[in-house]
């Protein structure tokens, strides 16, 4: 049965606990909730955010949520049998939501998407695979050059045009207008961090949503004249290293799975993969 919950308070009330069994990989909705029962904005207001999940035999089956006009995430701790999945997209399809992307595990993502599209005809392409790593201790890099700022208001320009090439490279639609808002955002909430050389911003990295025990770490982004230096590699161990110094029990974050020369770099600093991401979109 899919059960509907009013707000993030609500949901956080039913499903924390089946989150927190895998609390890193469950990073992205857990942070979500987090933030979103903190803030007294409404994230859209053409369209209400979803919070719900499914619950058969005394047990929570999958969280699903969405905050137009971003996709849909399913959170799942096994793959959802098939007639949960058939359950789900006829809810979609009978309430009559906009379904403009899917992420969560892949087994439960394939068969949703699969399913939406018997059910739709809509077609569906893969967007990105991803690896979700946790890190619980800093190998620190034994080569070190520069060091690791908050950015400023001065850096905003820097810290847009950035956040704009971190979007294009990772295949996200971020406009420019988006970019500048984020970083102004970030700026203003002290999580835009850069690594600095010489006097000069080299690399980025953000910190971002938290949950109950831990942080995650996302917009790494080297341009292309400092890549291949150690760059990113030092500025995600210090800003890591900070989090946890700051009482955080673990950070996480996300990579591209195709990306070997990403998943490598940060192995060497600590992380290790507890999870896959799969990221769907309908056009």
């Amino acid at each position: 049965m899919i059960m509907t919950c009013t707000s993030a308070e609500e949901l956080e009330r039913c499903v924390q606990g089946f989150l927190l069994e895998k609390e890193a990989v469950h990073n992205l909705p857990l942070g979500i909730m987090n933030r979103l029962k903190n803030e007294e904005q409404v994230v859209n207001q053409q369209e209400e955010p979803f919070f719900g999940y499914i619950h058969e035999h005394g047990q929570i089956r999958a969280v699903i949520m969405r905050t137009p006009p971003h996709m849909w995430i399913v959170a799942t701790n096994e793959p959802l049998p098939p007639h949960n999945v058939e359950e789900m997209v006829c809810f979609w399809r009978d309430h009559h939501y906009d379904v403009p992307g899917l992420i969560g595990t892949p087994d439960t993502i394939y068969a949703l998407a699969n399913a939406w599209n018997r059910v739709t005809g809509h077609a569906y392409s893969i967007q990105m695979n991803q690896k979700v790593y946790q890190l619980d201790e800093v190998i620190l890099p034994s080569k070190r050059d520069g060091q690791l700022v908050k950015a400023a208001e001065e850096d905003q320009l820097i810290a847009k045009r950035w956040i704009y090439l971190f979007g294009q490279e990772a295949g996200i639609d971020t406009s420019e207008e988006d970019a500048e808002k984020s970083s102004v955002r970030h700026i203003k909430n002290g999580a835009l961090h850069l690594w600095i050389v010489d006097g000069e911003p080299v690399s980025m990295a953000i910190q971002a949503r938290s949950t109950l025990n831990g942080v995650t770490i996302n917009g790494v982004y080297t341009p292309d004249a400092h890549k291949r230096k150690g760059y990113a590699t030092s500025a995600v161990a210090a800003l890591s290293q900070q989090l946890l110094d700051r009482g955080f029990q673990f950070c996480s974050l996300y990579t591209d799975a195709s990306n070997a020369t990403s998943n490598s770099i940060y192995q060497k600093i600590g992380y290790y993969e507890v999870g896959d991401s799969l990221v769907i979109q309908f056009p």
